[in-house]
């Protein structure tokens, strides 16, 4: 069950344009630690391809990997956030 729900919290976090609407509400907030906890087999603070490979962040893995180390550490993800936050309020504002 631990299992679904990281992967299904991931799907969220990373479902494209919703990224930012989700993640910015109190229940994405409280199941994002959760589920990076139960993704991170061990327990470094970082996620590998190997440990996200069965996720929804797979397919975004390169993307969130800002440094190319091969690892996405919480600030890369939290950048990765941010981005794709600026990403659909400029789809929403039309692109400027």
């Amino acid at each position: 069950m631990t299992n679904f729900l990281a992967v299904l919290t991931a799907a969220l976090l990373l479902a494209g344009p919703w990224v930012a609407g989700y993640a910015g509400t109190q229940d994405g907030a409280a199941h994002a630690p959760a589920a990076w906890a139960s993704m991170d087999a061990n327990s470094d603070g970082a996620l590998t391809r190997d440990e996200v490979a069965t996720t929804p962040w797979a397919q975004k893995f390169d993307q969130m990997d800002a440094n190319g180390d091969g690892k996405v550490t919480k600030k890369e993800f939290k950048q990765y956030e941010r981005h794709m936050k600026r990403r659909q309020a400029e789809s929403q504002n039309g692109g400027s």
